[in-house]
């Protein structure tokens, strides 16, 4: 007969597997995803250069961007600095005019009733989405260039409001692309994609009336303002040639007859015209509500796959993948902007000893409670992450040496009073922690974290359960 302590084996095993086969199925999605990103970022590198530098000719402040983008990236210089460049290039298109140019509208008799002429209006719509790829083309990687040349193409030859529709909906399809599979900070590409459907909605509340409507409203207009120059010069020679009062009178009443019959008419039309455009926008509307699911339930998507490669499943903290994200992204501001940091290496003394005694799964707790006691100690800007094993990292921004001691003391004192009852047996845990703050001659990560990991060596010398800075 099964005890209760059989059972709860079974129950340990079962959990066992589960997380065992959740762990290889995102190992499998990451090394996919990497690949994938490996393979075009190879590509990316590869092409782009030249392309740059055949854009970039002449001596031009734009041309120097440029040679400046190309060198950048064929040296294979962070994500940071190629963006920095990309800004640089942004400027240098606004200042020297290199892009699309505004068609300028024609006013006629009834300017007072239409903003633009029906091309005009198109053009709106085609030099808006133009300004809205090129902040896109500023931002996405080269895997995405060619789906952009596409749309700059159809937004060219676009010529009604079909056309415009469907480019709307591919600049929709393109930014959902990038959600799904940007790798990069998720603030930072949430607040870019927000800003890029905020100006997608602008654009279509400001241009309401589709271009079909515009050209029946003008055609309407044109229509009439040549009868009324056709009645109003025929009433001119009436009064020349008269021959009587009464025959002048008579003329002229035919002639106003003729004017107001043809203003009743426009005026019908011109409310079917003002009808068919309210439809229109309501269309309009519940498109983009569905425009707006689909991105929300994209950018769901996206946080939910993000989140998973970036957090260690046992202790629901950050992982390696993640770590190694962060401290790329702070090594290199110290490198151009000379921020400094600090960072934390924690190591559970004598671990292996607690998992032989008492099981893993004990061991498997106190690497949860070490990390659910840290978390409370650290500021919202610091970075706990799983190092491996029973190993964790703290990245703290903007902090020196001294600051990281005094939050790692605390860290330690915490941690030596977890206590775990385990057969009537009182089981404790305590930490070695090394620190080092990056310093004026460090060229890479790598550096600091050996400084780190020698501070950690020589605190367990010391004997264990003690703070050590390098």
């Amino acid at each position: 007969m099964a005890t209760p302590l059989d059972e709860k084996i079974v129950i340990l095993k079962d959990q066992v597997k589960k997380l065992q086969s959740q762990k290889d199925t995102l190992i499998k999605e990451l090394d996919t995803i990497e690949e994938k990103f490996e393979n075009q970022d190879r590509l990316y590198r590869k092409y782009f250069p030249i392309i740059i530098d055949t854009v970039g000719a002449g001596d031009t402040y734009f041309a120097r961007v440029c040679k400046d983008l190309s060198l950048a990236l064929k040296k294979g210089a962070s994500f940071v600095k190629i963006a920095y460049i990309f800004e640089q290039l942004k400027t240098a298109m606004i200042k020297e005019g290199v892009g699309p140019v505004p068609v300028k509208k024609k006013k006629g008799m009834f300017a007072s009733l239409m903003k633009s002429s029906s091309n005009n209006f198109i053009e709106d719509f085609k030099q808006s989405y133009q300004d809205i790829l090129n902040t896109l083309r500023s931002t996405l990687d080269k895997k995405y260039a060619t789906r952009m040349e596409n749309i700059t193409t159809r937004i060219i030859s676009a010529e009604d409001m079909g056309d415009i529709n469907d480019i709307r909906e591919s600049i929709f399809g393109l930014v959902f692309v990038y959600i799904s599979e940007t790798n990069q900070d998720r603030e930072k590409m949430n607040s870019f994609v927000q800003d890029i459907v905020g100006k997608i909605l602008d654009i279509e509340a400001k241009l309401a009336f589709s271009h079909d409507q515009t050209r029946s409203l003008f055609s309407s207009n044109s229509g009439f303002e040549i009868l009324l120059n056709t009645e109003l010069t025929s009433l001119q020679k009436t009064s020349n040639v008269a021959t009587s009062l009464d025959d002048l009178k008579l003329q002229i009443t035919q002639r106003l007859a003729s004017i107001e019959q043809a203003l009743t008419k426009k005026q019908l039309k011109d409310k079917a015209i003002q009808a068919a455009a309210e439809k229109n926008r309501h269309l309009f509307k519940t498109g983009f509500a569905r425009l707006k699911q689909e991105l929300d339930e994209a950018t769901q998507y996206s946080e939910q796959l993000e989140e998973k490669l970036n957090q260690d499943q046992l202790t629901g903290s950050f992982n390696r993948r993640a770590y190694d994200n962060k401290i790329e992204d702070e090594m290199e501001r110290f490198l151009r902007y000379g921020t400094h940091f600090s960072l934390l290496l924690i190591d559970a003394d004598k671990f292996k000893n607690i998992n032989d005694r008492y099981g893993h799964a004990v061991g498997d707790k106190c690497l949860q409670e070490i990390i659910k006691r840290s978390l409370p100690l650290l500021r919202k800007n610091d970075m706990l992450a799983r190092y491996g094993g029973e190993e964790f990292v703290v990245i703290m921004p903007e902090t020196d040496a001294v600051g990281a001691k005094e939050a790692a003391e605390k860290i330690r004192q915490t941690i030596e009073k977890i206590e775990f009852l385990y057969k009537k047996e009182v089981v404790r845990v305590t930490v070695s922690i090394g620190i080092t703050q990056v310093q004026d001659g460090d060229k890479t990560h790598l550096q600091v974290f050996e400084r780190a990991d020698m501070a950690v060596y020589k605190a367990k010398e010391k004997g264990r359960n003690q703070v050590l800075v390098h």
